[in-house]
């Protein structure tokens, strides 16, 4: 007997929620976190206690004094966290945790939208934002407090505002999208002002959308980009206007955006090296989908549908896989790139392939008898529940970075001992000189600053076997450290 009422988007949505357990908020509530994510927290919770300001950036006394290596405003938005709730990790775990389901939600709107006029599609959205956490290193981005977190909310707010403005209400006169088209430009400055030039992509999106759909005129698309353009410009033109903003750029671009364009800094950038990283970060959702068609090739039925149908369907495809592109396609030409760098368009690639598999896997579904489906959902939300208990289970635990953390919690006890004098710089030499993890939990957790012995020697200093002859005038402390040891003069 087959089930005529099959609840198709409660078991996607039961997926979608064991993933995000299993690849985010188990990783989440680990203590750990890249050192990126860790510099970036340390630097918002300075800026809330009056360390910097906020033109003025300053990670620790020693690295980035003046931190110009990014745009500052999720610096900005983490501080106003750390002035509500004081210096806790819950701090950047939270904000991590808000850009995941701002994210999720928006996308959520985008695909929606696109699909109002498609029943069967618009069910599948949680299918497409599964896509999107398992394709390259979204999901890794999420845990480890990474800018391209809020360059997705925001790039993905200012592609729904042109979708918003070019959906089947078609929106007919210039004077009625004009506001969207302006929002849209004001959070394409956001996003420049998140992670730079990468952020400008959404400006494509009109162009793209004529391409996809011709629903509209090309003149009305090229004002509405002169819109969001002119928008943008505007934006930057009144920020020039303040001086301690105009410098900030200055540093940016000077110190950060220049000297990367020009293969100044960072490696692994374009040619093949970026072509493989397209590749590899788009490889997990394109497998699933060739999992998916060759299952309902060998057992689905494919009914025929109508024309109109497979018309739209694809257009729509096309159009987030273009958008897609208009995020990827800087980074493949750039001198320098990580595979992180590709997240913001990775979830309209993931939902160009899931509206190729979601019809296949949606007639799945439909195709189970009762005791099958019901089967499937006790197996699905005894799945969730064990996922929900890892999650718990990891609240807390030191997580990859245990022994860096445990070191660093030792080196403060040390130097900053609960009474006596207290020093706030150590100088490292040999491998802690590059060991960029433990700067980021030495002044995240401890307020304290490595500096190089270039810069001087101080009471203390942390060596390995390769730099360790090279000291004189100092003892070792005795103190249990992996890889390190620490001198006292």
């Amino acid at each position: 007997m087959q089930s005529k009422t099959v609840d198709v988007a409660r078991p996607l949505w039961i997926i979608l929620s064991i993933i995000v357990c299993l690849l985010v908020l188990r990783q989440l509530m680990h203590q750990s976190m890249f050192f990126d994510g860790t510099i970036y927290a340390s630097i918002a919770r300075n800026l809330a206690a009056g360390a910097g300001s906020p033109w003025r950036l300053q990670f620790s006394e020693t690295l980035f004094s003046v931190f110009s290596e990014h745009p500052p405003l999720m610096m900005w938005l983490e501080a106003i966290g750390f002035l509500l709730f004081g210096d806790t990790i819950a701090v950047e775990k939270c904000f991590s945790l808000i850009t995941l389901i701002a994210s999720g939600f928006i996308l959520l709107r985008i695909w929606q939208r696109l699909h109002a006029d498609d029943p069967e599609l618009r069910l599948a959205g949680p299918l497409a934002l599964t896509m999107a956490l398992i394709a390259g290193r979204v999901s890794w981005g999420f845990t480890n407090g990474m800018l391209e977190n809020l360059l997705i909310v925001i790039t993905s707010l200012a592609i729904y505002c042109v979708v918003f403005a070019y959906d089947s209400a078609d929106r007919g006169k210039a004077v009625s999208r004009s506001p969207l088209m302006i929002a849209a430009g004001i959070l394409v400055a956001l996003a420049l002002m998140t992670k730079g030039l990468v952020g400008l992509f959404p400006l494509a999106t009109p162009g793209i959308w004529w391409l996809a759909f011709r629903r509209r005129s090309l003149i009305s698309v090229i004002i509405d980009t002169l819109v969001m353009t002119a928008t943008v410009v505007v934006f930057f033109a009144a920020l020039w206007q303040l001086g301690d903003a105009r410098e900030a750029i200055q540093r940016y671009l000077s110190i950060q955006l220049l000297p990367s364009l020009t293969g100044q800094r960072g490696s692994g950038g374009g040619n093949w090296n970026a072509v493989r990283a397209f590749v590899r970060v788009n490889a997990y959702p394109a497998i699933v989908t060739l999992i998916i068609l060759l299952c309902d090739r060998r057992w689905g039925s494919r009914p025929e549908l109508p024309r109109d149908i497979k018309q739209a369907r694809r257009k729509t495809a096309v159009f987030l896989a273009l958008v897609g592109f208009s995020a990827s396609l800087p980074l493949l030409v750039s001198p320098r790139v990580a595979s992180f760098y590709f997240n913001p368009s990775l979830a309209y690639f993931a939902s160009a392939f899931a509206i190729v598999s979601a019809p296949a896997f949606i007639r799945g579904l439909r195709a189970l008898s009762v005791r099958s489906y019901r089967r499937l959902s006790l197996g699905l939300v005894a799945a969730l529940v064990l996922s929900v208990f890892l999650v718990g289970y990891n609240i807390g635990r030191p997580g990859t970075n245990g022994d860096t953390i445990a070191n660093a919690a030792r080196i403060a006890d040390h130097v900053c001992p609960t009474t006596g004098a207290c020093e706030r710089v150590v100088t490292v030499c040999g491998a802690g000189a590059d060991d960029w993890a433990l700067y980021g939990y030495l002044e995240r957790r401890h307020k304290i600053s490595l500096a190089t012995m270039d810069a001087g020697t101080r009471n203390h200093i942390l060596v390995d076997d390769s730099c360790s002859g090279q000291v004189t005038g100092y003892n070792d402390t005795g103190l249990q450290l992996s890889k390190y040891r620490l001198l006292q003069r």
